[in-house]
C-alpha cells in the first residue's frame, strides 16, 4: 500500500473530528494543523463536517466519535489489540472510509488522551520535537509532507498517571507568566502551554505551581475548566491535601489554626469546599496533612501523629461521599515525604486502595520503596521524584544536572517493585529542566523501551529528535559528559557553603593528581568549545533550542566552576607568592560577568520578547551565584623565580608576591595540603601506569621571567605548557626505552632564571606489567567498580554494570531482584585481581552512591575480602552523613587489611542487599593524596 501525502502540491488534506468527541480531540487536531503548517507553509483546515475531498484525516475517540464507531462497526478499522486498554490508539490508512473519500489516515485512541497521543505522534513523525515552543526547536522546512503505509498500534503507558510539579516558581516562570498571561499570574494562558506540552509528551498529570507568590491554581477563573479541556489529570503536591493550596487558600481570620487536633471542624469543611467544586473533573488528591506549607504537621504535646493521620484520611474519605463518590474509586495518593516518612514506618494504616507516593530524599535517591507484602496492595504505589530543589543542604534551582542514568537507576528500582500507579517529577520551573523530564516521562510512558536504550542512547534519539540525526551522536557525547561532571559536584553546590555564606575553599585540590582543579576546569572549557563547535555546524533554525536545551547549561557550569575554581587559585598562588594570583582573581570576576551574558544572550532568544526575563542564574540570591572572595598580591618590584611541585601547596621563591591577606590565604591554602610531601622531589615515577608531573616554574614579581629547565639525565622528558602571566608549567615524563627492565634511576630537573636556580629530584621504577592490570602507584591503587576480572553471579543475580552511572560513569549495581544474604560467602560477588609493591597496613576506601536500602526488609550492605581472607562486612547507611553525601554524590565508607606481601593479590567485592551501587575503590597503604574524587586510576598502560 502506498503511503498518505500530508502536503502535496502546496494542499492539504482536511482534518476531521466529531463534533461531540472530547474537546482535546479537537485541540491536538489543531495543534498538529499548527505542526504541518510549521513544517510546510501549509495548515491543514479542521472541520467537524462529514468527511469530504479525495483524501482526509479522521480522529477520533472509541466510543465518544460517530466517524470512528462507524469506521469500526463496517469492519474498515480494527481496533482490537487496543480495546480494554488506557490511553492506547492505532494510526491506520483506510481505504473508501465515507461517500466520496478515497483514502484516510485514521487515529482512533481508546479514550481522549489516547486519541490525543496518536496526533502528537504524527506530529513527531514529521519532525516536529514536543519542545517546538517551550524551546524553540524549529522544525525543518519541507515542501512535500508523506506518511509510510504501516499501521502504528501503541499500547497502554507504563505507568497509570504520569506528570510533573512546577515548584520554586518564584525567580523565573511566576515572573515571566506576569508578563505574558492577562491574568497577570499563572493562569489560562501559561497552563495552556504547559498542557500541550505534557499531551506532546505524552504525560496527562500535574501539580499546579503553589508558591506564595502564585495564586492558588482554583482560584485563577478558567484553570480547572481549561485542564479537563485538555485532558490533564489535577493533583496537588505533598503539602496540600484535597487540591487545596493552603498558602493562598487557608484563611486564618475566618478558620482559625490550620491544625486537624485543635480545629479539624474548619480544617474539613475547608477541604469540603474544594471537593464540592472539583469533583466533576478528572483529579488524584493528595490525602494526609501536612503543615501550610513545606513543614510538619501542626499538633499539641502528646497528640498521637499516627493516629491523628490516619483519622484525617479517614475523614477526608469520607468526603467524596457528600458527592456521591465511593472513595475506593476515586484515586487518591498518600506521600510519605519527609517527616510524614517517620510517622508511616511507626505502623500508620493507610486504607489499601490509596497509593503510596514514595519520596526521594530531594537529591534523586528514593528513600524507601513498597515491601513485597505492600506490593500486593490494590492502590498500588509511585514516586515523588525531584530534578529541581530548594532546601537543605543546599538548592539546585538554576541548572538541571541530573543525569539520566540516575534518574533510570532510581525509576528502575521503582517499577522493580511495582510502584508503577503515578510518577511526577518535580521540575522546579520547567526551563531548563527540560531533558530530565523529558526522559523521567519517557520512562513512564514506555519504561521497557525507553530504559533499554542507556543514557547514551536516549541522549542520541532524543538530539536525533531534536536537532536531526547529523549531530546526534557528537550531543549524546557532549552531554554525557556534561552530566558526568556536574553530577560530582552540581554547579549550585560549588561554593562548599551552607548557601548563605561566603563559598568557603572547595576540596578539588589544584596541587594533586595532575592538578585535578585545573584538569576540571579544562574539561569544562573543552566542553563549552564542543557545543560551539556543534551550534556552528547546525541549521540556522536549529540554534536557538540549541543555546537553551544544551549550551546554555553547558556554558553556565562551565563558567560556574571556573570563578569558583580560579578563586581557589589566587588562594593557593598568593600562599606560594606567585604574581600571577591576581590574575586569576581576575578571571573568577570575569566569569561572573560571563554568566550574565550567558543568561541575557538565553533569554533574548526569540527576539527578546518571548522569554525576558526567564531564566534567572541566581535564584534566591545565594551567595555561590555571585563574586567569590579572591586572594591578591603585591608583586615584587622585579622579576624572581619561585619554583611548585605538584602534591605540595608550599613553594620555593626567593623573593615571593607578598599576599594581601595572608592569614586568610594560607588558611584556605591548607585544603589541600598533604602531609609528608616536600616541594622538592616529584612523586615516583611508574613505568606500569606511565604517569607525568608537573614542576610550576613562575614569576614573582613584575617584568618577563625568562626560565629554563635542565634534566639531569636522556631519560628525562620536559615538556612545557605556558600559563596566564608567563608562568610555565613543566611536564616532567620518562623516556623508559633508556633505563633498563627492573632498573630504579634517580634524577633531577634544574630550573633556573632571574640569577637563581631550583633543583627538583626525579626517581623512576622502570618494572613492566600486563596491559590493563591494577597496579600499585606511590602507595595507592586505585580503580573504577567495573575494572572487575569476573563476576560471580547466585541464581543468575549478582553485580551488574550501569554504564554513564556515578562519579566514575564505571559503577556497578547489585540487582535489584537479588535476595539480601545472610551468609555473605554465599553471595555474588565481583573479582579483582591487584599487584601491589607494597606490604602492611591498607585500607580499602569504597565509594558508593548515596542511595538507600530498598526497603525496610534490606539493608545497604557490601562485603570485601582479599587474598581469602574473611569477609568484613559494610552497612553503608550506619553512620553516613546525609548532608555532604548528596552533595558529593558519594558515600565512602573503609577497611582495614594487613597485606602479608608484595605482588599479586585477590580482592573480592560482594553483594550483599539489593540496589548497592559501588562507584570506585582505592586500596591505600599510605599514599592518597587529599582530593575531592577518586583518584586516577592505577591501570597499566
Amino acid at each position: 500500500m502506498q503511503g498518505f501525502d500530508l502536503v502535496a502540491d502546496g494542499a492539504a488534506p482536511t482534518i476531521f473530528v466529531s463534533a461531540g468527541d472530547a474537546p482535546v480531540v479537537g485541540i491536538a487536531a489543531r495543534a498538529f494543523a499548527g505542526d504541518v503548517e510549521r513544517v510546510s507553509g501549509v495548515r491543514p483546515l479542521v472541520s467537524e463536517a462529514a468527511p469530504s475531498g479525495r483524501l482526509a484525516i479522521l480522529a477520533g475517540t472509541i466510543g465518544g466519535s460517530p466517524l470512528i464507531d462507524g469506521l469500526i462497526a463496517s469492519k474498515r478499522l480494527t481496533v482490537d489489540k487496543i480495546a480494554g486498554q488506557t490511553e492506547a490508539y492505532t494510526i491506520a490508512l483506510v481505504e473508501n472510509p465515507a461517500p466520496g473519500v478515497s483514502r484516510a489516515l485514521v487515529i482512533a485512541g481508546t479514550d481522549r488522551r489516547g486519541t490525543a497521543y496518536g496526533l502528537f505522534r504524527l506530529s513527531e513523525r514529521i519532525g516536529v520535537s514536543p519542545w517546538v515552543w517551550w524551546a524553540d526547536v524549529n522544525p525543518t522546512r519541507r515542501t512535500q509532507l508523506s506518511l509510510g503505509a504501516e499501521t502504528i498500534v501503541q499500547g497502554a503507558p507504563s505507568v497509570r498517571y504520569r506528570g510533573i510539579f512546577i515548584n520554586d516558581e518564584d525567580w523565573s516562570i511566576r515572573p515571566w507568566a506576569a508578563r505574558i498571561d492577562p491574568t497577570g499570574d499563572m493562569g489560562p494562558t501559561t497552563y495552556a502551554h504547559v498542557f500541550e506540552l505534557l499531551l506532546r509528551l505524552r504525560a496527562n498529570f500535574l501539580w499546579p505551581a503553589m508558591h506564595k507568590v502564585t495564586s492558588a491554581f482554583n482560584q485563577v477563573q478558567g484553570n480547572a475548566e481549561l485542564a479537563d479541556r485538555y485532558a490533564i489529570v489535577m493533583g496537588a503536591s505533598h503539602a496540600e491535601p484535597m487540591l487545596r493550596n493552603n498558602v493562598a487558600e487557608w484563611n486564618f481570620q475566618q478558620r482559625g489554626e490550620y491544625n486537624y487536633h485543635a480545629n479539624g471542624p474548619q480544617v474539613l469543611d475547608y477541604w469540603r469546599d474544594r471537593v464540592r467544586i472539583n469533583y466533576p473533573y478528572e483529579n488524584v488528591y493528595t490525602v494526609g496533612m501536612r503543615g501550610i506549607h513545606d513543614s510538619a504537621v501542626e499538633a499539641g504535646k502528646g497528640v498521637d501523629g499516627v493516629k491523628l493521620l490516619e483519622k484525617v484520611v479517614s475523614d477526608q474519605r469520607a468526603l467524596f461521599r457528600d458527592v456521591g463518590k465511593d472513595p475506593a474509586t476515586v484515586p487518591q495518593i498518600f506521600v510519605p515525604y519527609k517527616e510524614v516518612l517517620d510517622v508511616y514506618r511507626k505502623d500508620m494504616k493507610v486504607p489499601d486502595d490509596v497509593t503510596l507516593a514514595w519520596v526521594d530524599d530531594n537529591f534523586g535517591y528514593i528513600r524507601q520503596l513498597s515491601t513485597k507484602a505492600e506490593q500486593q496492595r490494590s492502590g498500588g504505589a509511585g514516586v515523588y521524584y525531584h530534578i529541581s530543589y530548594w532546601g537543605t543542604p543546599n538548592d539546585y534551582l538554576w541548572l538541571d544536572t541530573t543525569p539520566p542514568a540516575l534518574i533510570g537507576e532510581e525509576m528502575g528500582k521503582a517499577y522493580a517493585t511495582d510502584a508503577r500507579r503515578l510518577w511526577v517529577v518535580n521540575v522546579g520551573d520547567i526551563k531548563p529542566g527540560e531533558k530530565g523530564m523529558n526522559y523521567f516521562l519517557d520512562l513512564a510512558y514506555d519504561f521497557e523501551g525507553t530504559s533499554k536504550l542507556g543514557q547514551r542512547g536516549w541522549l542520541t534519539h532524543w538530539a536525533g529528535e531534536n536537532f536531526g540525526g547529523e549531530q546526534a551522536e557528537a550531543i549524546a557525547a557532549l552531554l554525557g559528559d556534561f552530566y558526568r561532571l556536574n553530577y560530582a559536584r552540581k554547579p549550585e553546590h560549588m561554593g562548599w557553603n551552607d548557601g548563605e555564606t561566603v563559598p568557603r575553599a572547595t576540596e578539588f585540590s589544584p596541587v594533586a593528581y595532575g592538578d585535578e582543579a585545573g584538569g576540571r576546569v579544562a574539561e569544562f572549557r573543552e566542553l563549552d568549545r564542543r557545543a560551539e563547535m556543534i551550534a556552528a555546524r547546525l541549521p540556522a533554525e536549529k540554534r536557538d533550542g540549541f543555546y537553551h536545551l544544551v549550551q546554555y547549561p553547558i556554558r553556565g557550569s562551565a563558567l560556574m566552576n571556573a570563578k569558583i575554581l580560579d578563586a581557589d587559585r589566587s588562594f593557593l598562588y598568593a600562599h606560594q607568592g606567585r604574581a600571577s594570583a591576581n590574575l586569576y582573581a581576575d578571571s573568577a570576576a570575569d566569569a561572573f560577568r560571563r554568566i550574565k551574558q550567558a543568561t541575557a544572550t538565553y533569554n533574548a532568544v526569540g527576539g527578546g520578547k518571548k522569554w525576558a526575563g526567564f531564566m534567572d542564574d541566581a535564584p534566591r540570591f545565594q551567595a555561590v551565584f555571585y563574586t567569590p572572595p579572591v586572594a591578591r598580591v603585591t608583586p615584587a618590584s622585579a622579576p624572581g623565580l619561585g619554583v611548585a611541585v605538584e602534591g605540595s601547596i608550599d613553594a620555593w621563591a626567593e623573593r615571593p608576591a607578598k599576599a594581601v591577606e595572608a592569614a586568610d590565604t594560607s588558611l584556605r591554602a591548607r585544603r589541600w595540603q598533604n602531609p609528608g610531601i616536600t616541594n622538592d622531589r616529584l612523586p615516583m615515577f611508574e613505568r606500569a601506569t606511565d604517569r607525568k608531573y608537573f614542576v610550576d616554574a613562575f614569576n614573582t614579581g613584575t617584568g618577563a621571567l625568562d626560565v629554563t629547565a635542565t634534566p639531569s639525565a636522556a631519560w628525562i622528558k620536559v615538556a612545557r605548557e605556558t600559563q596566564p602571566g608567563g608562568d610555565q608549567r613543566l611536564w616532567i615524563s620518562i623516556d623508559w626505552t633508556r633505563l633498563k627492565n627492573g632498573e630504579t634511576a634517580s634524577g633531577a630537573v634544574e630550573i633556573s632564571g632571574a640569577g637563581v636556580r631550583r633543583r627538583i629530584a626525579i626517581e623512576a621504577r622502570n618494572l613492566p606489567a600486563r596491559a590493563g592490570a591494577l597496579v600499585e602507584d606511590n602507595g595507592i591503587v586505585a580503580f573504577n567498580a567495573d575494572r572487575y576480572t569476573r563476576i560471580q553471579p547466585v541464581g543468575g543475580l549478582g553485580w551488574q554494570r550501569m554504564p554513564d552511572l556515578g562519579r566514575s560513569g564505571h559503577a556497578l549495581q547489585s540487582n535489584v531482584a537479588l535476595p539480601s544474604a545472610g551468609d555473605p560467602a554465599l553471595a555474588p560477588y565481583a573479582e579483582y585481581r591487584f599487584h601491589a609493591t607494597s606490604s602492611g597496613k591498607a585500607t580499602l576506601r569504597a565509594t558508593l552512591l548515596p542511595g538507600f536500602a530498598l526497603n525496610p526488609e534490606h539493608k545497604l550492605r557490601y562485603g570485601v575480602s582479599i587474598d581469602d581472607g574473611p569477609i568484613q562486612v559494610v552497612d553503608a547507611e550506619q553512620g553516613r552523613d546525609w548532608d555532604d553525601g548528596v552533595q558529593r554524590a558519594a558515600i565512602a565508607s573503609a577497611t582495614n587489611w594487613s597485606i602479608a606481601r608484595p605482588g599479586e593479590h585477590r580482592l573480592r567485592i560482594y553483594a550483599l542487599d539489593p540496589a548497592v551501587v559501588l562507584d570506585s575503590i582505592v586500596i591505600d597503604f599510605g599514599g592518597l593524596l587529599h582530593s575531592y574524587l577518586a583518584p586516577p586510576e592505577t591501570v597499566a598502560r
